[in-house]
C-alpha cells in the first residue's frame, strides 16, 4: 500500500483492510455531519475528508480491475503467468530488432505531447474568461457517446450568447426506486466528492436529488428576480423556503424543465425535472441570476 493511500485511511480513521460496507457507513456519517453544520466555515471543513474518500474509492476500483484481470487469466491454470507475459510481449511486438524504432516512436510521441501541451496552454490563454461553472447532478446523461462536455458547453452558449465561456459537467446519479432514499450509494459518493472538489457556481438538479441534498440548504437567495419584476412571486416554477437562521423566506431554485433552454441541451433526462440553483457569490451570482431570468423569460414569452 502506497503512502498516500495509507494517509487517506489514517485521515478517515479507517483500517487498511476495512470493507466497502464499512467505508459506506463512514461516508454516510460524514454526509450527515456535513448536512448538520450551520456555518459556511464548518460546511467547508471536511473537504479534505471527501478528497480522501475519492482517493480510496479510486484505489478500490483499480484493485477490482486488477482482480478481474487475474480471474480472466485463471483459465490458463498454472500457465496464467506465462499467458500474461505472452500477452504483454505481443502488445510490445515480438522482436528486439524494433526496439530502436520503438525508442524513436516514444521520443516522437513525447515531443508531440510536449508540443500539444504547449498548444493547449496557448489555446487556453486565448479563451475569454470563464463566465460560470455549471454542474448537472441527477438522473441525467450526455447524448455524446464519447462522454465529452464540449457540445453541452456550446449549447449553453448558443442559448445564452451573453456568455462566452462556460465549464459544464454532469454527475450521473441514478435511482433504484422512488424518492430521495433510493440512490445507488456508489454514485452518491462520487456525486458528493465531485461537488465538494469542483465548487460549481450553478447547480441543475432533478427533484429527488434536490430533496436529497437538503432543499434550499447551501443555495444562494435569488429572490431579486422577483423583486425586479422579471418573474411573478406566485409563479409555480419558483422554489421557496425559509432560512433556518433568519426565518426569512428565500428563493433558492427555479424549475426550468419546460424551457427552450433545456430542450436545446444535449442531455438525456427522461421524465426528470430540472431545477436550477446558485451557489456562487458576488459577480458570478449576478451573472447566474441573469441567466435564470433569461431562461424563465423564454417560457413566459411563448
Amino acid at each position: 500500500m502506497n503512502e498516500k493511500l495509507k494517509q487517506a485511511y489514517e485521515r478517515l480513521g479507517l483500517s487498511e483492510n476495512v470493507s466497502r460496507e464499512e467505508i459506506n457507513k463512514r461516508f454516510d456519517l460524514l454526509l450527515k455531519r456535513r448536512r448538520s453544520k450551520s456555518s459556511d466555515d464548518e460546511r467547508s471543513a471536511p473537504e479534505e475528508d471527501f478528497q480522501a474518500f475519492k482517493f480510496i474509492l479510486d484505489s478500490l476500483d483499480e484493485q477490482e480491475i486488477s482482480e478481474a484481470e487475474q480471474q480472466r487469466l485463471a483459465k490458463y491454470g498454472k500457465l496464467s503467468g506465462a499467458a500474461s507475459k505472452w500477452e504483454r510481449f505481443m502488445r510490445l511486438y515480438k522482436t528486439h530488432v524494433i526496439v530502436s524504432v520503438i525508442v524513436l516512436i516514444v521520443l516522437a510521441v513525447a515531443g508531440n505531447a510536449l508540443y500539444n501541451n504547449w498548444q493547449h496552454k496557448k489555446y487556453l490563454a486565448s479563451l475569454p474568461p470563464l463566465d460560470a461553472s455549471i454542474m448537472f447532478i441527477g438522473n441525467f446523461g450526455l447524448k455524446d457517446p464519447d462522454g465529452k462536455n464540449d457540445d453541452l458547453n456550446e449549447a449553453i452558449i448558443q442559448q445564452y450568447p451573453e456568455w462566452k465561456r462556460v465549464d459544464a459537467s454532469i454527475s450521473y446519479l441514478p435511482r433504484t426506486g422512488e424518492g430521495a432514499d433510493s440512490f445507488d450509494m456508489n454514485f452518491m459518493q462520487k456525486a458528493v466528492v465531485e461537488l465538494a472538489a469542483n465548487h460549481p457556481d450553478i447547480l441543475i438538479l432533478d427533484e429527488a436529488t434536490l430533496e436529497w441534498i437538503g432543499g434550499q440548504d447551501g443555495f444562494q437567495d435569488i429572490k431579486s428576480i422577483v423583486e425586479s419584476g422579471k418573474i411573478a412571486k406566485d409563479d409555480p416554477r419558483l422554489k421557496w423556503g425559509k432560512n433556518p437562521d433568519t426565518g426569512q423566506e428565500e428563493l433558492y431554485g427555479v424549475d426550468i424543465t419546460d424551457s427552450p433552454f433545456v430542450a436545446a441541451l444535449p442531455v438525456n433526462r427522461g421524465d426528470e425535472d430540472m431545477i436550477i440553483g446558485v451557489l456562487a457569490d458576488d459577480e458570478v451570482k449576478d451573472k447566474a441570476i441573469a441567466l435564470i431570468e433569461h431562461i424563465a423569460g423564454e417560457k413566459a414569452a411563448k
